[in-house]
């Protein structure tokens, strides 16, 4: 119970700092582009048009980072050694049944954190830039 508990307080931690690195990452890619955000105004484009293009691209990023970090890390654990095996080191540790499902996840929850961070920032950051 306390090892499943801790196990979701760290993936609370991890959804927190990804939040943050996508927030901060957000902010300084729109305020690197002010100048081309006050031409895109000039032209016509709205806040909400702008911040569109900056959450997709962040979210398309995050999205495709979690599910290349997901794969890999289920290859990781397909090559861990069976409980079997003595003397060896993290054995018995693999996903049994559906629960090969799981991980699958987290690329999903991550796009979701993303495009939430960078929604917030985009906005927040547009109406500073005003």
């Amino acid at each position: 119970s306390r090892l499943r508990l801790l196990g979701w307080i760290s993936t609370l931690l991890i959804g927190a700092a990804v939040a943050a690195m996508v927030t901060l990452a957000a902010q300084a890619a729109l305020a690197a582009n002010a100048q081309v955000i006050a031409v895109l105004r000039l032209v016509g484009a709205t806040d909400d048009y702008i911040a569109r293009a900056f959450i997709r691209r962040f979210t398309l990023r995050a999205l495709l980072g979690a599910a290349a970090g997901t794969l890999l890390g289920m290859l990781a654990v397909v090559l861990l050694p069976d409980a079997g095996e003595a003397g060896g080191f993290l054995t018995g540790l693999g996903f049994r049944g559906w629960h090969w499902v799981v991980p699958l996840m987290v690329p999903i929850l991550v796009g979701a954190v993303a495009f939430a961070a960078t929604g917030a920032a985009a906005r927040r950051t547009l109406r500073e830039l005003t």
